[in-house]
């Protein structure tokens, strides 16, 4: 019997070294903004969280929208000594966490026994069972694309542009004339058509290597809905002030990047152009 109660008193010790060393501490803000990013393109996604920080990555059903995120240590409270892969629903983790903002800490403890992640904030205790990794799509690797145009701007500035283009077509072309060195932002209607110019003063930083137009769904970068799907909106998340790196080519993908959480979270979003027919 003395023999059956150390052997349990060590197990116990295990799992409960185990628990301590899956359990991260971040404030609302970070993660709140990684579930409203990765919400754009999926309901759920595979979490790595722990010393290293976190990372997620997923492309949506249609393979047009593609995010890939990470937080570096620096923006956790405490990231524990364990590392875990873990499968979460986002709309229940958003609603679950909802209660905290800004810097309210939000610690998630994973429980490898039940694969399920405790989620405590404020006043609020949640045991929400995850997803089996394997039951979920893997994780995209976003392409090496090299691309003829590339610029910095704000956020806020950037998505007025496109919501402009909202108003007469349900696309936006971007066109890139090298000698100008400005972004022409246009929406084509069937009567209508409307046009945004951002020069110097709106793109602060820009290489344009070659002249370079390109057509990309409105759904997807600033959100609506389309055939009885909605659309959460690439853009949707950042803050106006944000600053955003944008880079496209000729009918190519175009790619976003931008930070958050004091530099420490890093977002790359690329979404699949739309090829017109010559």
């Amino acid at each position: 019997m003395a023999a059956a109660d150390t052997e349990a008193g060590e197990d116990e010790s295990a799992v409960t070294e185990t628990v301590e060393g899956m359990t991260v501490i971040v404030r609302a803000e970070v993660l709140q903004q990684v579930i409203d990013q990765m919400l754009t393109v999926v309901d759920e996604a595979i979490f790595r969280i722990g010393y290293d920080g976190l990372a997620v990555a997923a492309v949506d059903p249609a393979n047009v929208g593609m995010v890939e995120l990470e937080v570096e240590p620096g923006a956790f409270e405490s990231v524990g000594d364990g590392m875990f892969p873990i499968g979460l629903n986002l709309q229940r983790l958003d609603d679950y966490i909802d209660g905290a903002s800004g810097a309210d800490p939000v610690t998630l403890s994973y429980q490898p026994e039940t694969r399920s992640i405790s989620i405590e904030h404020t006043n609020v205790e949640v045991e929400m069972a995850g997803i089996d990794p394997d039951a979920i799509r893997d994780e995209p690797d976003i392409p090496d694309l090299d691309h003829s145009v590339d610029f910095t701007v704000n956020a806020g500035v950037f998505r007025d542009s496109v919501e402009n283009a909202e108003l007469v077509s349900d696309h936006v072309e971007f066109e890139a004339a090298v000698d100008d060195k400005e972004l022409v932002v246009s929406g084509n209607g069937d009567t209508d058509k409307i046009e945004t110019v951002l020069g110097p003063d709106e793109l602060p930083e820009a290489n344009f290597d070659s002249d370079a137009t390109s057509m990309y769904s409105l759904a997807y970068l600033v959100g609506g809905s389309k055939k009885g799907t909605k659309y959460k909106g690439l853009l949707k998340p950042l803050s106006a002030d944000t600053d955003l790196q944008v880079e496209f080519s000729e009918e190519h993908p175009i790619q976003m990047h931008y930070e958050f959480a004091d530099g420490f979270g890093h977002v790359t979003v690329l979404l699949a152009p739309r090829i017109q027919k010559r």
